[in-house]
């Protein structure tokens, strides 16, 4: 495919993952390019050495407007769209992997912006609890229709660069700051919002796609089956091909709940990959890897325990 890319987005915390996501691009993907966004300023070089990893960072970037403003949990995915180095690419999170062969769905002849598509549209009340206070939106943008809208998690999709004008951004990005809590979940209110009405104004062609399984919608064992592993890797039956998203608890190697075995295994492979570290030691670093983690996440709840914020 012509310019075209999978770009991970990932801060310090989830590094431990994005690694996993790389490798599982590289399994099922081929050669198709990979770039990190890089939420801080911790190294990548492994990424960089293993897979010729580009990388997106406050050092590197064009639109200084995104770079003191579009950094952070909710925001950092959305510098993608202008300063993407391909011009058409896979958008993933970190706590991801790849199965199968996810680019039968990049069909950009017909389509600019490819997301998900849910099983069903979304009520008043979880409109309300995931993208954004009703009233408040109304109030505000009372041109736009929600309702019976096919709104989805963002943490997969396929988009093209440019797609959205820089202004209508910072038009969101500065009406987040006068109303912080209107739209829910980071970005997932806002960027909804933002394509289904570049859509809707003829800005964009839209597609949607089964693309992206949420990991806590499901029991552990439909997990087991539809992504099935043995002592060789991944078991693409029928040929699946989606990007499974641990939205909720993380996998790690000492977890049985969620299903962690795809993402458990790319991690491995990642070490081969870079270092070629394998065996014994390589599981003494995962593990490394892991109660890094689970420290911060229990440093996370400390805080908000004691200051109620994250």
């Amino acid at each position: 495919m012509e310019d075209f890319g999978v770009i991970v987005i990932c801060c310090d915390q989830d590094y431990f993952m994005a690694k996993g996501v790389c490798a599982s691009i590289r399994h099922f993907l081929g050669d198709v390019p990979i770039c990190l966004l890089v939420d801080g300023t911790f190294s990548v070089a492994d990424a960089q050495k293993a897979y010729g990893a580009k990388v997106i960072n406050r050092m590197n970037m064009t639109h200084d407007v995104l770079k003191q403003r579009s950094f952070g949990w909710g925001t950092t995915r959305m510098i993608a769209f202008w300063e993407s180095p391909f011009k058409h690419f896979l958008l993933v999170d970190a706590d991801v992997i790849i199965w199968g062969n996810i680019l039968k769905y990049a069909n950009f002849k017909d389509y600019d912006v490819i997301i998900d598509r849910p099983c069903s549209d979304y009520s008043r009340e979880a409109v309300q609890e995931y993208f954004f206070d009703i009233p408040v939106f109304e109030a505000n943008f009372p041109g736009f229709n929600w309702q019976n809208r096919p709104f989805v998690c963002p943490a997969v999709l396929f988009g093209t660069r440019d797609i959205f004008t820089l202004e209508e951004y910072i038009e969101i990005l500065d009406f987040k700051d006068k109303h912080p809590n209107v739209f829910k979940y980071g970005d997932m209110g806002f960027l909804n919002y933002m394509i289904f009405r570049a859509a809707d104004q003829g800005r964009l062609r839209l597609g949607q796609e089964d693309i992206q399984f949420l990991v806590p919608d499901f029991p552990q064992e439909h997990a087991k089956k539809r992504f099935p592993m043995n002592e060789t890797g991944p078991v693409v039956v029928d040929d699946e091909a989606n990007v499974v998203h641990w939205c909720g608890p993380k996998p790690t190697l000492s977890s049985s709940n969620p299903y962690s075995e795809p993402m458990n295994f790319f991690r491995r492979k990642f070490l081969r990959d870079a270092s070629g570290t394998t065996g014994l030691a390589a599981e003494a670093l995962l593990q490394v890897e892991d109660l890094q983690r689970n420290i911060y996440v229990y440093k996370k709840k400390i805080r908000k325990k004691l200051t109620g914020k994250y």
